[in-house]
């Protein structure tokens, strides 16, 4: 087992863009030896908002080296476009890191429409 920290950084827009989300947000981590299944990021407490960094620690297997995160919302309430500045991840028991930019909307209603994303690490 790994503690892996998930650190998600939400854009930080101009204050009438609304680049937070209250929509559900699910992410899968893809390392060298295995995959995540998809996991629910708990959206309490205003998760998700603009400008912010949400931090949560999941407890998984080993994946090794990561090389890939999938993440995706799903765009309930009102106003779910959410502006994803990037995802950093730190394996609390190897010390290893990795960087995930995204620097995109995840909104049906902005950029390509789209509200999952592949981020390959940086």
């Amino acid at each position: 087992m790994a503690i892996y920290r998930v650190n998600v950084h939400t854009g930080n827009l101009s204050p009438l863009a609304g680049a937070g989300t209250d929509a559900n947000v699910y992410i899968t981590l893809y390392g060298d030896k295995d995959g995540s299944d998809e996991l629910n990021l708990d959206n309490a407490g205003n998760n998700f908002e603009q400008g912010a960094v949400d931090t949560f620690a999941l407890h998984l297997a080993d994946l090794g080296d990561l090389q890939r995160v999938r993440v995706r919302h799903d765009n309930k309430f009102p106003f779910p476009g959410w502006y994803l500045d990037r995802i950093f991840i730190r394996n609390e028991d190897t010390n290893q890191e990795w960087t995930f930019p995204c620097n995109r909307w995840l909104a049906q209603d902005e950029d390509d429409g789209e509200i999952e994303r592949i981020l390959d690490r940086a």
